[in-house]
């Protein structure tokens, strides 16, 4: 039986994120932080070990088993940020050319530090990601 990979938690969003080692990826951190609850209306969770998410979905599988998903979300891995975009990146290329250094995956938009993107850009390309979530699925 498929389990989800991840679950909405009580810890403390600020205390996670004050665990984290250096000084200038906490502020990253709580910059995204901020950015998201800006667009999403929601308070930060952390979801799991260490994604931080925003709003929930229903996502299904391919077995059709589902499971709660933060509508938007992101996590700090070694040496890089990391922007969870469930509706892919086919339809933000111009977003994505403006934004400044970065690399994608199939829905993983992958950031160094904040100041090697363009904030506006990312905001926009979060509240795109946002919408077309609302547009796909049922959030909350």
């Amino acid at each position: 039986m498929l389990e989800p990979f991840i679950e909405p938690t009580d810890k403390s969003v600020a205390e996670y994120i004050s665990q984290i080692d250096a000084t200038k990826r906490q502020l990253d951190a709580q910059l995204l932080q901020q950015l998201m609850t800006r667009v999403s209306g929601h308070e930060a969770v952390v979801w799991g070990e260490g994604v931080i998410g925003f709003g929930s979905y229903k996502n299904t599988h391919k077995t059709g088993r589902t499971w709660d998903w933060p509508v938007i979300s992101y996590a700090l891995e070694p040496g890089r940020l990391v922007v969870y975009a469930m509706t892919g990146f086919d339809n933000l290329e111009r977003s994505l050319k403006q934004l400044g250094k970065n690399k994608i995956s199939s829905h993983c938009l992958y950031i160094k530090t904040l100041s090697d993107v363009d904030m506006n850009v990312l905001e926009s390309l979060v509240t795109t990601v946002y919408k077309e979530m609302h547009a796909k699925y049922e959030c909350e």
